[in-house]
């Protein structure tokens, strides 16, 4: 299924659902590495379970999106395209509050990085042991501390235009379905739910 004037727009169902699966796999594994590793970077760790939360959140609605477009349904396109706007605005927000914090920590990623041992973490085990845990330093200390917030803050643009092109998409299949009834009214009876789509 094609838009028909506009060259922007995926094939809805195909590239779509490649779009959703996309953004899906992207902020899960955000998501992950924020739990994992991000309270280094934040400076408390509530905004850190902020930041890791909107982004399993996102996963959510790509996932929503997803299981929409395998479907073909109607309630759960409507559901995406309700939701999807305020999660865009959120998370435009959210690119400058990244960006905030780790601006505003660089010295202490970069103390970190000359001395990961001052920033150990002992973790108490259920049988009374106790065991040292350190940061990795290895997939942020291998380059400069400025780079790795560009490169950070860049990565958020990308998956924010992504989130934002997988609206676009799923709006034009929210419109398409709304449309449906007109392109069967009066018409050929014998239209499947996707020729008809098609028609619109």
């Amino acid at each position: 299924m094609y838009c028909n004037n506009c060259c922007l727009c995926l094939p809805i169902r195909g590239g779509g659902m490649w779009l959703s699966g996309l953004v899906l796999v992207i902020n899960a594994a955000g998501a992950i590495s924020l739990f994992l590793w991000g309270t280094f970077f934040f400076s408390s760790s509530t905004i850190c379970a902020i930041v890791a939360g909107f982004s399993a959140f996102q996963a959510v609605t790509a996932a929503i999106a997803f299981i929409a477009q395998c479907n073909w349904s109607y309630m759960l396109t409507r559901m995406y395209v309700f939701v999807q706007w305020l999660v865009m605005f959120l998370s435009a927000a959210r690119i400058g509050l990244v960006a905030y914090e780790l601006a505003s920590n660089k010295d202490r990623i970069q103390d970190a990085c000359l001395h990961p041992s001052a920033y150990a973490t002992i973790v108490a085990e259920r049988d009374g042991s106790r065991t040292t845990t350190k940061l990795p330093p290895s997939f942020y200390c291998s380059i400069k501390v400025d780079t790795f917030v560009l490169v950070v803050v860049v990565g958020m643009v990308v998956d924010w235009l992504l989130n934002g092109y997988l609206y676009f998409v799923l709006w034009r299949f929210y419109t398409k379905m709304r449309l449906y009834p007109e392109a069967v009214k009066g018409g050929d009876n014998a239209f499947s739910y996707e020729e008809a789509l098609d028609e619109v």
